[in-house]
């Protein structure tokens, strides 16, 4: 029986001593030697759809004369999608954005309102990870309508339609696992060209002929929400990139 106790001290100091050699005294703190890293989820989940909002701050681009008459007010889009495959989603897209007077023009104060809707195709990165990536473009018809114009409007308003491009990047922070929050950032591109002449704005500006060429583009940055919805399985673990 003593053989016994004996050998049970011995053996617990033995094992106090090793754990004291694997640690570094700082004090009060013991402090591992080396961190051992969380290991990567080993699945992700899969969601068949998703919906992503947004807005924020417009700037006008092209063409000229547009960027010389108006400037940004806000922009704003909404769209709900389908997961075709893995990452690749596809769906509806609306958008809304206005373009107003800018500060150093007080002879008029028109509006330029732009609604549109159309299909949206985009990728996905891997949902499991802290930060997602959405790449996305939406591209369909828009109605441009112009308010409080210097010239007399005709009957139903100074009003134009026009195919459009909308390419759009946005990267979102994990809340939890279907939500993400960040920041976005599209271009726009309306196949219309802007023609301060028609509405009045030229004689403010003093356009050359060739500030009134080309397409109408604007840029526009803001806040950005994604939410995964209809949680279906698990896939298979994410390959690192």
């Amino acid at each position: 029986m003593a053989l016994i106790l004996t050998g049970l001290c011995i053996s617990v100091i033995c094992y106090s001593q090793d754990d004291k050699d694997k640690t570094e005294d700082k004090g009060d703190l013991q402090v591992p030697d080396q961190l051992t890293p969380v290991p990567p989820p080993a699945q992700e989940i899969f969601y068949q759809g998703c919906l992503q909002g947004g807005g924020g701050i417009i700037y006008p681009i092209t063409n000229k004369a547009l960027r010389m008459s108006l400037q940004g007010v806000y922009y704003l889009h909404f769209s709900t999608s389908y997961v075709i495959r893995q990452h690749l989603f596809a769906g509806l897209e609306l958008e809304n954005n206005q373009l107003g007077i800018t500060g150093n023009v007080s002879a008029f104060n028109t509006s330029m309102f732009t609604y549109s809707v159309g299909a949206k195709i985009g990728y996905y990165s891997y949902m499991q990870r802290d930060f997602l990536i959405s790449y996305s473009v939406s591209g369909g018809m828009s109605y441009i309508k112009f308010s409080s114009t210097p010239n007399s409007p005709p009957k139903g308003g100074f009003h134009y339609y026009s195919p459009f491009v909308t390419p759009n990047i946005f990267v979102g922070y994990r809340v939890n696992n279907e939500l993400r929050i960040g920041l976005e950032f599209s271009y726009l591109f309306n196949f219309y060209t802007y023609d301060p002449y028609a509405i009045g704005i030229a004689q403010y500006i003093d356009p050359s002929p060739s500030d009134v060429r080309g397409i109408s583009t604007s840029f526009s940055w803001g806040f950005g929400v994604y939410e995964a919805f209809a949680e279906k399985k698990t896939i298979a673990p994410p390959k690192q990139e």
